[in-house]
């Protein structure tokens, strides 16, 4: 009778060493089977750059993605000139144009006249994708019409006031969908290629 309790004791030792070893080796490969997954978003560094010593003749406008890493963006441009002269009563302006010339002419690259279409909202649309470390350049100088200001007796003023020019630009990453999330229009991406049919049908 002794010798058959010793056993159940025995067996009951083995059955429990039994399951305490399934049990760590269930705790052990669970702990193995967790794996963080970290997934890395798109960057990129989009920047505007300009070359300009403040005298006429020298404003040259450069777009760059700067990285050797960065995600290929398209990309859309705007800008607003104004001429402008600050006295006591406040801030005057006058615009740039007199309905046919410029009073600041603006001498655009060949790469901004054939490569970006202007859009009904009035932002011009980059025809290509910008790619990680490429530039586009798209002003090479603005100069002072200054035979039309001198030819112009309604417009004396203009030599007293400072002309100001500046770019807006935006960028996402080359995809239709988010093209289409953010900026609300649609637009095809292929081959480096970006073709904005709702301006083109217009």
């Amino acid at each position: 009778m002794k010798k058959l309790k010793n056993r159940k004791t025995l067996l009951f030792a083995l059955l429990l060493l039994v399951l305490v070893g399934v049990g760590g080796t269930l705790a052990y490969y669970y702990s193995e089977a967790t794996i963080a997954n970290k997934f890395k978003t798109m960057t990129y560094d989009v920047v505007l750059r300009e070359e300009f010593n403040n005298t006429w003749g020298t404003k040259k406008v450069y777009i760059s993605n700067e990285e050797e890493t960065s995600t290929p963006v398209v990309l859309r441009v705007n800008y607003n000139e104004v001429w402008k002269v600050e006295t006591e009563d406040g801030i005057s302006f006058l615009p740039n144009s007199n309905g046919t010339d410029d009073f600041a002419t603006k001498t655009w690259t060949q790469t901004f006249r054939d490569d970006f279409i202007k859009g009904y909202d009035g932002w011009y649309y980059y025809k290509k994708v910008l790619n990680g470390q490429e530039e586009v350049q798209i002003l090479d100088s603005v100069t002072k019409n200054t035979i039309l200001i001198s030819s112009s007796t309604d417009y004396d003023s203009y030599n007293d006031y400072d002309y100001e020019l500046t770019f807006n630009y935006e960028a996402i990453q080359a995809d239709a969908v988010a093209v289409s999330e953010i900026w609300g229009v649609e637009t095809t991406i292929s081959n480096g290629n970006v073709d904005w049919p709702w301006i083109s049908s217009s």
